[in-house]
């Protein structure tokens, strides 16, 4: 289906409990909400017969007839080391992101401090609140999109800041769902960002925890 093109702006759509606020450069308001709500069903339904999927805090398997995206919401979390239910926000992040890409050459689709971001120039997100204050990451360009998942007060070790770059949005909120497991252990500031070098998919982090600044990978960051 060929896109209308409209004129350039901002808009939110609103995903079962997600609002996905969406720039575009151009309207693609009811095309996003259809694209979106799709891929929602898709993934309910596929839940209702597989619940493990919605639910396990560790990773699983699926059988080979599995959905494309089920499949792929199953590889980034196993990679990461956590069950799937983690990647569910930034696999609608990505699907809609994806979606607008095919139409557009410049697409930010956030979603609750998860992000996909098709840019051709750098572009730069806040990172933390603590008493360290807080550092600007900078998301590079890209042709096919980057994710992004940035965590503050979410999960029950949140850190006062943290964010992940990551080849799909998916990803990095599983690799987020990791560093949050792994910070409450002994020495687990050094711990998170030693996983996050490992994870595959993961292009690097920063992690920030009262007056201590963490970055793992190529990332950059600005004060």
């Amino acid at each position: 289906m060929k896109l209308l093109k409209r004129k350039p702006r901002s808009f939110d759509i609103q995903v079962q409990h997600m609002t996905l606020h969406i720039q575009a450069g151009t309207d693609f308001n009811e095309e996003s909400r259809a694209a979106a709500l799709s891929f929602w069903e898709q993934l309910h339904a596929y839940t209702i017969r597989n619940p493990e999927i919605s639910s396990s805090k560790r990773p699983i398997e699926v059988p080979a007839d599995a959905p494309d995206i089920v499949r792929e919401i199953v590889s980034a979390a196993r990679r990461a080391g956590v069950g799937p239910m983690f990647s569910f926000q930034g696999a609608v992040t990505d699907h809609v992101g994806r979606f607008l890409a095919r139409e557009v050459n410049e697409v930010t689709v956030n979603c609750a401090g998860d992000y996909f971001i098709l840019a051709r120039k750098r572009q730069k997100l806040t990172v933390g609140a603590g008493p360290g204050g807080s550092v600007a990451l900078v998301v590079p360009p890209s042709k096919t999109g980057i994710g992004v998942s940035m965590t503050v007060g979410r999960g029950r070790a949140a850190p006062d800041g943290l964010a992940i770059l990551a080849e799909s949005c998916m990803l990095a909120d599983a690799a987020a769902a990791g560093v949050q497991a792994i910070l409450p252990k002994e020495n687990g500031f050094n711990g998170a960002l030693a996983y996050l070098r490992q994870v595959k998919g993961v292009l690097g982090g920063v992690l920030l925890a009262g007056d201590r600044i963490g970055v793992a990978g190529s990332v950059e960051i600005a004060a």
